[in-house]
């Protein structure tokens, strides 16, 4: 398996000439701002043309569209055996510390 990179999110997009920067950045364990919450810092930066951000950046909003599909479906929980099967509206399921995530396998 290649090496993979986890990141909290991105930080900062630069276009310049005719490439686009990611600066990709991770939540401090050690650095915390006014309020106490983990500062976001750099991790990685990812380099790409203009036109491989571009597809990229299509694939991205597929993927956006299939989770906000997912989260909109009501998620059935698991009961103990003797009970029947409960069905979570929507906005309930999004709520909470543990969601439930259904995964699906790669094309």
């Amino acid at each position: 398996m290649e090496d993979q990179v986890f990141s909290d999110g991105i930080g900062q997009i630069s276009i310049l000439g005719g490439t686009v920067r990611l600066d990709f950045v991770v939540l401090s364990p050690t650095e915390k701002d006014a309020k106490g919450k983990p500062v976001a810092v750099f991790r990685q930066r990812m380099v790409m043309g203009i036109d491989g951000f571009m597809q990229s950046a299509a694939k991205i909003q597929e993927a956006a569209q299939a989770v906000l599909k997912l989260a909109q479906r009501p998620v059935e929980v698991q009961p103990a055996a003797s009970e029947p099967p409960v069905t979570v509206p929507p906005s309930a399921a999004a709520v909470g510390p543990d969601p439930v995530v259904q995964k699906r396998p790669f094309p």
